[in-house]
């Protein structure tokens, strides 16, 4: 199952890099963590994430993370049901951390039980080392 998968490659990767991966227990211990851009990077390329980028389709289209969709986080509080999938192994992104850790939380509120918020947001990704991916806008 994925979700063991992705369970057993977090506790792994916070093995190897304490303090990486951390779950969040003011809200609920054990569902919603944060995860570093580090550990998240090296997820990416071996784990099946759903990568949801919280942040405006502004900030999106400006940089975001290889392999992430956008949805702003108000079209994700109007309609979760319909705009989340019905899976485990979701990283929520944004700028800073905050918004994303919002939407991650409404997840855990639905009953979705592998939740990671990126820990400083894109701001963290891109401070360490790490690359956005820009989009071209059409002309109008």
């Amino acid at each position: 199952m994925a979700v063991s998968v992705i369970t057993e490659a977090m506790a792994a990767i916070s093995s190897q890099d304490a303090g990486s991966v951390r779950l969040n227990t003011s809200h609920n211990p054990g569902m919603v963590g944060t995860i570093s851009a580090q550990a998240l990077s090296d997820l990416l390329g071996n784990h099946d994430l759903d990568v949801v980028d919280v942040r405006d389709r502004d900030e999106f289209t400006a940089g975001h993370l290889p392999g992430a969709r956008s949805l702003p986080l108000e079209e994700l509080r109007a309609d979760p049901d319909t705009t989340l999938p019905r899976r485990d192994g979701l990283v929520f992104v944004c700028a800073k951390g905050v918004r994303s850790l919002t939407a991650a939380k409404l997840a855990e509120r639905l009953g979705y039980t592998t939740i990671y918020s990126l820990e400083g947001g894109t701001n963290a990704w891109v401070k360490s080392g790490r690359q956005l991916v820009t989009e071209q806008r059409a002309a109008a």
